[in-house]
């Protein structure tokens, strides 16, 4: 009897992928392969570690397998992903190239203001022969060491340290914000923004202080850690209420964890699609697992400007109004009486400073436009995030849009959700969790989330049915004996 190898059989379903509209069933890629069933299962599980893949389970409890009308390889970027990232790196290129513009700049300008500084300590030393030595000492040695300060913060590109604290952005909502680097003069005030240095400030003025991200994995680390704790057995909701995936989004991350973590799609006895990651809670220490944290609880960082102090922009705005109004001065002439004319001088005193000033003016103004569309998206999100929590809490019950409103509006937040804001943000609820309306007394509405709360109990269910696995036992074994 002629067999097909692994290589084959994956060959074969791949070549089926384009005439099959990229849908698969267990039953279809034995037929297509002529293998076994329990060969076919393992056919389609690698090729679902090759392919980014969406598991569905239909009315009549068949898992399909969807691999998209054009497949995607799992880790391959994408057209949109490739050209993200070449903006990106010509943005961190733009960023070095005026960081350095910016920096030669202000030390031209310090190195002025300090022989002006050393003259005017000679000039006073001068004058004051007669005066303790100590008292004329000491002011001229802070002066240095104050200037000193000042000159290695200009080297300073990163304007935050890694140390996070909260702030709130304009709705109320908190988010973690990272430490600015402080001011070379010391701190006044128990405001980080206010306590900012100037240097760090001309910088964020440009470019915008940094946003505390995700790391690359952190989705990842954080369900690995949910499914050990979790007895390895979840379902694709309780992915979306720790990261607020979207259905499609769910689907596609619950398959990308059957793959890295080497789990198991299962159907359970009432037709709910879970997963199975026993291997995953075999350990030795769980001490270092990621901290888990619902979708709900962590509002997500705002998109800021400058993330200074509205009078720090004020100077910073004057100081290079100063600059561009100087510049174009100087290009009609208003210093040839001193320092002549010639290619140089129009150069260095006129074309330079007003370019450096447009840019410095024409970047946080681009930047501008492009923050309105991230903060709206943003706002969006923690909206999203209120009413989500409330789903998952009610989701045994009917709940009225009253009853929404009045419940996401007593949680202590800063804003107030109306109820027209509450019933947009539903519509999506409802698609992303099979959500139901139904008529009540008074022409009133009222949300159910069956499917949710089905899914929810029948996990519980699978939990409690499982039973707790053996510890690691005693090493039997020690390669380095």
């Amino acid at each position: 009897m002629q067999t097909l190898t692994r290589p084959d059989t994956l060959r074969t379903l791949e070549n089926r992928l384009e005439k099959s509209g990229g849908f698969f069933t267990l039953q279809d890629a034995a037929s297509a392969t002529g293998l076994p069933v329990e060969d076919a299962r393992q056919a389609l599980d690698a090729l679902m570690a090759k392919y980014v893949c969406r598991l569905k389970v239909t009315e009549n409890g068949d898992l399909i397998y969807d691999f998209g009308k054009s497949p995607h390889r799992r880790g391959e970027k994408t057209r949109e992903e490739r050209i993200a990232e070449l903006k990106e790196a010509l943005w961190k290129a733009f960023q070095v190239f005026y960081k350095v513009w910016i920096t030669v700049t202000l030390v031209l300008y310090f190195v002025i203001f300090l022989v002006l500084l050393i003259a005017l300590i000679v000039a006073m030393a001068a004058s004051n022969k007669d005066d303790d030595r100590r008292s004329n000492r000491g002011p001229s040695t802070g002066s240095l060491y104050l200037f000193f300060n000042v000159f290695r913060s200009l080297f300073y590109w990163n304007t935050h340290t890694r140390n996070i604290y909260y702030e709130r952005d304009e709705y109320g909502y908190p988010y973690q914000h990272y430490q600015p680097t402080p001011s070379a003069f010391g701190q006044s005030s128990r405001s980080p923004k206010e306590n900012k240095g100037f240097v760090a400030s001309v910088y964020d003025f440009v470019f915008g202080p940094p946003r505390v991200e995700n790391p690359p994995l952190a989705n990842q680390q954080e369900a690995a850690a949910y499914l050990r704790q979790q007895k390895g057995i979840v379902v694709i909701p309780e992915l979306k209420a720790l990261a607020g995936w979207n259905s499609e989004e769910a689907e596609t991350f619950f398959s990308d964890c059957l793959v890295r973590f080497n789990g198991q799609a299962s159907i359970s006895p009432n037709g709910v699609l879970y997963g199975d990651f026993y291997e995953l809670t075999r350990s030795v220490n769980k001490k270092d697992d990621t901290r888990i944290v619902w979708y709900w609880d962590e509002y997500e960082p705002a998109y800021e400007l400058t993330g200074n102090t509205s009078s720090r922009n004020t100077l910073i705005v004057f100081l290079n109004a100063f600059n561009l109004v100087f510049a174009l001065l100087s290009l009609n002439g208003l210093f040839a009486p001193i320092v002549g004319t010639g290619v140089l001088v129009s150069i260095g005193l006129g074309w330079v400073p007003l370019l450096f000033s447009i840019i410095f003016f024409l970047v946080p103004l681009l930047r501008y436009l492009n923050i309105q569309k991230h903060k709206r998206q943003q706002h969006i999100h923690n909206i999203r995030k209120r009413l989500m929590k409330v789903v998952f809490t009610n989701r045994d019950k009917a709940i009225t849009l009253d009853t929404i409103t009045q419940a996401v509006n007593s949680k202590g937040e800063e804003e107030n959700l109306t109820k027209e804001v509450v019933e947009q943000t539903m519509k999506d609820l409802l698609n992303d969790f099979a959500g139901e309306v139904e008529p009540i007394a008074d022409g009133k509405i009222a949300y159910r989330f069956p499917k949710l709360q089905y899914e929810m109990q029948e996990v519980k269910v699978l939990r409690e049915k499982r039973t707790e696995g053996k510890d690691l036992g005693n090493v039997i074994f020690d390669i380095g004996q």
